[in-house]
């Protein structure tokens, strides 16, 4: 594995964030977004780079089914986890917002939301722009916090999210925390990830914040649009069968750098 050194940044998904936060998604079933990465490959040949790739989860299914693919990842302790995989990666350490590519990429992955972690999502597609080829393409995927911003989860109030049984027999829970501002479109998180034993003690334990910015369909198409890129398809909710994008939560975009 080859690993560029990192840019400057405050990190995130350190410690038992890190360590949990696949053992979480993996409570969800298969990642439901690699068939539209790997069909958005199978189109767009030629070396591509996964923006936010983490531990390599959805990274590693995409080389070990041929295509070549590249990962970038702010969290140390992300690579660290990357490091333990047995398949062959390069994967680049540093933040999305500055980190300048070693080569123009024929196109780049934006999966899991990661374009609503940046501090400018408008400017981060900007500088993702400067690492396509000429007319090389983009995947991302952008969703809205409907039950935080419908108030179907307590606001200012710790609540369980997410617990599952590990392999030792200890318990891995989940506690979130969050803040909305409807008139800058920002969710703000809080986490605080435990691992308990059998006799429900808590064993270790971490916090961690997040930021994300919630982006509707228009304000993408104006900042993609403002970035250089053209749209060429989208999807609702992971479903490309799905004709309509009205009242879709998840919103997945193909777009084409024409700047």
């Amino acid at each position: 594995m080859e690993i560029d050194p990192p840019s400057p940044a405050i990190n995130a998904y350190q410690s038992l964030e890190a360590r949990l936060h696949d053992v979480f998604w993996a409570t969800e079933g298969p990642p439901v977004e690699l068939p539209l990465l790997r069909s958005f490959l199978e189109i767009h040949l030629g070396p591509s780079l996964e923006i936010g790739c983490g531990s390599g989860r959805l990274l590693y299914p995409l080389i070990e089914a041929g295509f070549s693919v590249e990962g970038l990842e702010l969290s140390a302790d992300m690579i660290q986890l990357c490091r333990e995989h047995p398949t062959p990666a390069t994967i680049h350490h540093g933040n999305m917002d500055q980190w300048q590519a070693p080569q123009r990429y024929a196109s780049l992955l934006v999966p899991a939301f990661t374009l609503q972690l940046s501090q400018d999502p408008a400017a981060a597609l900007k500088h993702f722009a400067t690492m396509l080829q000429d007319r090389g393409m983009i995947y991302l995927s952008t969703f809205t916090p409907l039950a935080e911003i419908l108030g179907d989860l307590p606001e200012n109030t710790w609540y369980p999210d997410h617990q599952t049984l590990l392999p030792d027999g200890s318990l891995a829970v989940l506690h979130t925390l969050h803040r909305v501002d409807r008139e800058q479109q920002l969710l703000e998180r809080s986490h605080r990830y435990e691992i308990h034993d059998s006799s429900g003690q808590c064993l270790s334990s971490h916090e961690s914040q997040q930021r994300i910015h919630w982006i509707t369909r228009e304000q993408l198409k104006r900042m993609l649009t403002a970035a250089g890129f053209e749209i060429v398809q989208q999807y609702a909710d992971f479903k490309p069968s799905r004709k309509s994008l009205k009242q879709a939560q998840i919103i997945s975009t193909i777009a084409r750098r024409i700047g």
